[in-house]
């Protein structure tokens, strides 16, 4: 039986590694933050000879992420693809955090290392995970590297895939609760602004979304305790996450390096099934996401001024616009009639999150804070028509608190079935709590939506003006209602810091 072992020792503040087989034949590099991880194989489960080209993977690890937490994705990829991999797992990280810096040497001590140790090809490829990703990109750039590939992170916000200079994988785990599924989406959205670059995403700069995988599925074994209480529980096993990540990885190789047509072809055909099945699960959060604004005017304002005039919906027909303030402070709805329907005029303040690039950040929320409408009571729409000798029944009016159970609705119907089960069974619910009442609206503008999360849940709680012709309301947005069923209620407790 070929047994292939890793040996780690210290020797004058220097990581020394060893491979070989059964102990004979021992290559040795003294490094201070390169492990370079030979072809692996055994009995029970066989390494394929292999027949393509030679392609380096250097690896940069999450923060607080070991390196040899990554030999089992290696081998897994390895295991998986007919290319020559040479595997270069840097770490050493002062604090076991990288930084730009240091990324940058450790590139170049890899490429270095990777050709003493017999590569021949230049076909080396930036692996980044969370932190690592998000310090290698910038280097990646202009440097010696082929292509990128990001796995639970992403390009800067800045930074446009179709725009790289070099080719980019992303995979995006669905349980990432550090970089999350909606940090992704926002990728997603600039890739596929325009049919062109959807089509050339498909090869050069794919997006994969993993079901079922977690942050840690990236590498293996425990993540610190401040990850581990960031991140969600997987609902798959880690040979199960690193079989899917080696499969990613081979199309995408493939497709990128390889000189054999027939594979090349093979490749390309599993790499744009991959990434329609996954735009599939991107775009709902997409669609949600841009009911609370595409920068012009909020749907979810139209959606909520047509829930509140209920009976009359089919008879109004309503507009609006996002302002900032102070126009938006000064800005009243409007009214007016036209051939017996009522045109109506809204108007919205979106409080957008605050956004980071910076990986131990981005935990952070990415759907706005919430959306402040300005609406046409149920009353007066009722009264304009009653004038009209309109005969229609007369329904209760509407809260501030029922458009907020109505966001929950939507984030629910937009979400998977699998989502669903896990909130409704597993995650913390959406506790959404009786309006307050201000009295005028220099009281009620600079008063926040109130929402506070606990071990029971998010609590929710409008901030709400009605008077005879108005109704002002500060609500949740159905994104970040989707953004908590999916991410955010599943752990058991707020995170903390």
């Amino acid at each position: 039986m070929i047994r292939y072992q890793l040996h780690i020792s210290t020797k004058k503040g220097r990581q020394l590694i060893k491979w070989g087989v059964d102990r004979e034949e021992v290559k040795e590099y003294e490094c201070t933050n390169i492990f370079l991880w030979g072809q692996l194989g055994s009995s029970e489960h066989p390494y394929r000879k292999p027949t393509g080209g030679e392609v380096g993977l250097i690896f940069i690890p999450g923060a607080y992420i070991k390196a040899d937490q990554y030999i089992k994705t290696a081998r897994a990829i390895q295991e998986t693809t007919e290319l020559r991999i040479w595997v270069a797992l840097t770490g050493s990280y002062g604090m076991n955090i990288p930084s730009s810096r240091q990324v940058k040497n450790a590139v170049k001590g890899a490429i270095k290392k990777l050709g003493k140790a017999g590569m021949k090809s230049k076909n080396y490829v930036g692996v980044g995970h969370g932190l690592g990703g998000h310090y290698l990109q910038d280097y990646a750039k202009a440097s010696n590297l082929k292509a990128l590939i990001l796995m639970g992170s992403t390009l800067s916000r800045k930074t446009v895939l179709r725009t790289y200079p070099i080719p980019v994988l992303t995979l995006a785990a669905e349980l990432d609760g550090v970089t999350r599924i909606t940090r992704i989406v926002d990728e997603y959205e600039k890739l596929t602004a325009n049919k062109l670059s959807f089509f050339q995403g498909i090869y050069m700069s794919p997006i994969i979304f993993i079901e079922g995988a977690n942050h840690a599925r990236f590498a293996s074994g425990e993540l610190t305790a401040h990850l581990k209480a960031a991140d969600l529980k997987a609902n798959i096993t880690e040979d199960q996450a690193h079989r899917m990540i080696g499969k990613y990885f081979d199309v995408f190789l493939t497709v990128t390096f390889s000189t054999v047509d027939t594979k090349i072809n093979k490749a390309i055909d599993e790499l744009s099934e991959a990434f329609v099945s996954s735009a599939k699960k991107f775009q709902p959060f997409l669609d949600v996401k841009n009911l609370d604004t595409d920068g012009l005017e909020s749907m979810w304002t139209i959606l909520a001024q047509d829930f509140f005039a209920h009976e009359y919906a089919d008879r109004v027909a309503v507009s609006n616009e996002v302002l900032e303030n102070p126009w938006f402070f000064g800005r009243e709805p409007s009214t007016a009639f036209n051939d017996g329907s009522m045109i109506i005029a809204t108007t919205s303040l979106i409080h957008a999150a605050d956004k980071s690039d910076y990986v131990l950040t981005v935990m952070g929320m990415e759907s706005p804070r919430e959306i402040d409408m300005k609406l046409v009571a149920k009353n007066a729409i009722w009264k304009a028509f009653a004038s009209q000798n309109d005969t229609a029944l007369r329904s209760e009016p509407n809260t501030c608190k029922s458009l907020n159970d109505l966001a929950l609705i939507l984030a629910l119907y937009a979400s998977s079935e699998s989502a669903r089960e896990r909130y409704l069974t597993q995650g913390r619910p959406i506790v959404i709590e009786e309006d307050v009442m201000r009295g005028a609206n220099i009281l009620w503008a600079p008063s926040p939506l109130q929402m506070w999360e606990d071990e029971a849940g998010l609590h929710v709680r409008s901030i709400a003006l009605v008077t005879s012709r108005d109704h002002y309301c500060k609500v949740m947005s159905p994104y970040r209602a989707m953004e908590w069923v999916n991410v955010d209620s599943l752990r058991p407790k707020p995170l903390q810091g």
